[in-house]
Parts: C-alpha cells; structure tokens; sequence
C-alpha cells in the first residue's frame, strides 16, 4: 500500500510534469504565433510592391503557402505564392480579376524586409486574367451584355462539329452563349447569339455562329436573314489579348456564368513582370464598339 510521502511525491511529479507541458504548449503557440505573424507582416509587403505595380486602388490579397513560414523566410525559398486582385484598370476595361499562382519563388530575407522586390523570381507561374460581361459591354456598348456557358444540347445543336462540350480539357478553344437586347423593329428585343472563342496569335476570336430573338415564352424564335448576319457581324470579333500578369502566355481560354477567363503558364519570371501593361490594347484592332450601332439594327423584314 502506497505511504502517504509516496503518494506526496507522485502528486508533486505529476504536477511538474503538467507544468512543463503547458510551458511547451505555450512556447509552441508563440512560435506559431510568431510564424504567422511574420508571415503576414511579408504578405503586406509583396501586397504593397504588386499594389503599385498593378496601379490599384487597394492593396491586393497575398497568401504565402508553406508552414513554417520562418524557415522559408531565412532559406529565401518559398513553396508558392498566391496573389488576387480585383478592379485592375487596362483601359477601356476597369474591372478585371487578376490571378497568378508563383510556384519557387526565390527572394532573399533582405529584400522581403526591405520591400525591394525587384530581383525576386519565380521558377513558374499559372496567372489568369477574368474579364466580366458587365465591364466587357460597357466597352463595347452593349450595356446588358450577359456571357454565359451553352448547354451540351445547345453546343450539338447550333454549334460546329468538334466544339468542346462541358466534359472537355481546357484548351484554347471553347463554346459562348451571349445574351442581350437590341432594338428591332421599334422593340427592345432580347437576342441569343451561340458562338466559338478561340485562342489565335494573341486574340481572343469570338465568332457567332448562330443567333436567335428571346421568345417570351423563354424559347427562341427565328430572324430574317438580314437582320440574323448584322446580329452575327455585330457578335463576332477578334479581342487582343496582348499579356496575362507576371508575362505568362494565354493558352487556355474557356468561359464561366457573367465571364471569359484567359489563363496560362510562365517560366522563370520575375515579381517586376507582374503588370498586365499589354491589356490595356484589350480591344485595339476590333471594331467592337457603339460605332456598331447596336442599340439599334436597321429592319431588314419581318420575323419568321
């Protein structure tokens, strides 16, 4: 049987040892404390270079990846690196959402805590650049521009043969449903149009295939023939893409419910290639524009 000192002696080592495990949870929770303190203080730091880079309004999200943030601090070697922004300006368009994923990213500690990050290198970088439907017909003049992405029926049925479906790869081709209204014959009309955009030599090619009036009923009807190609021309267009941030190619192109995403892959870039400075000749060489006079299509006959 345990002697009341025996007894005395466990409870004491017991209570040494509970003591030195909440010394080493609190120690622990410091330090980690400490990495995401020091890991948020670098983000501030990229946010501001990127901020004055990408002339923005507000600074920019920066997610470091990789725990713990303080051995990759002091290697100057960073797993990867997550960067969004939103409202990028590239006149004529002012509302873009720009992305870019830098994967080893190489910056010494000097530079991160001095806030010069010029000389600070990625070893790849996947960067995306959304354009919404709203900002895209405000540039264009279409106000109520909607983008959407066509069903797989609507893809068989008005599209040609091999255009990709829901179920493909991304690639540099992909189907788009465009909604909007006109005026024709006096009436503010909905129209429908299905097409094809196309990644080619810099542009983003949209070509309308078909297009049709928004019936009432929620179905479709058809148009006189003149009226369906001044829609179609009005439609179709070759958008320059010019560059994606941090100097990435656009390879993939596909669209979303209100967008179009432009996305591609980089190697070896460095953080002052952040920019998207080729955007602002998004629309050169298109004569997509209120010239187009669509707010308004001649008569060209009655309606099938």
């Amino acid at each position: 049987m345990p002697t009341a000192g025996t007894i005395r002696n466990s409870r004491q080592w017991w209570g040494c040892v509970r003591k030195l495990i909440i010394a080493v949870l609190v120690i622990v929770a410091l330090a980690v404390a400490a990495d995401f303190g020091a890991a948020a203080a670098a983000e501030y730091t990229v946010a501001k270079q990127l901020r004055q880079q990408l002339n923005l309004a507000s600074d920019p999200s920066v997610q470091i990846n990789g725990f713990p943030f303080l051995t990759q601090a002091v290697a100057g070697q960073y797993t990867s690196i997550d960067v969004q922004a939103s409202g990028v300006s590239a006149d004529p368009l002012h509302d873009l959402d720009v992305e870019a994923t830098l994967h080893d990213v190489d910056a010494p500690l000097a530079e991160v805590i001095s806030g010069d990050l010029h000389s600070v290198r990625a070893a790849r970088v996947d960067g995306r650049v959304r354009i919404k439907d709203t900002d895209l017909g405000r540039a264009i003049g279409i106000e109520d521009l909607r983008i959407q992405q066509p069903s797989d029926q609507e893809i068989k049925e008005l599209l040609p043969p091999g255009t990709p479906t829901s179920d493909s790869p991304r690639g540099n081709r992909a189907p788009i449903k465009m909604v909007a209204t006109t005026d024709l014959a006096g009436q503010r009309t909905e129209v429908v149009a299905f097409g094809v955009i196309e990644l080619t030599r810099g542009f983003v090619r949209i070509t309308a295939n078909d297009v049709q009036l928004g019936g009432v009923s929620g179905g479709t009807v058809g148009l006189p023939r003149a009226i369906r190609q001044t829609l179609l021309n009005a439609l179709s267009a070759n958008v320059k893409t010019g560059g994606l941030p941090f100097a990435v190619t656009p390879t993939r192109v596909w669209v979303e419910t209100g967008s179009i995403v432009v996305e591609g892959t980089a190697n070896n870039v460095s953080l002052r290639q952040a920019g998207v400075a080729a955007l602002p000749a998004l629309l050169n060489g298109t004569d997509w524009g209120p010239s187009r006079r669509w707010n308004h299509v001649p008569d060209g006959g009655s309606f099938r």
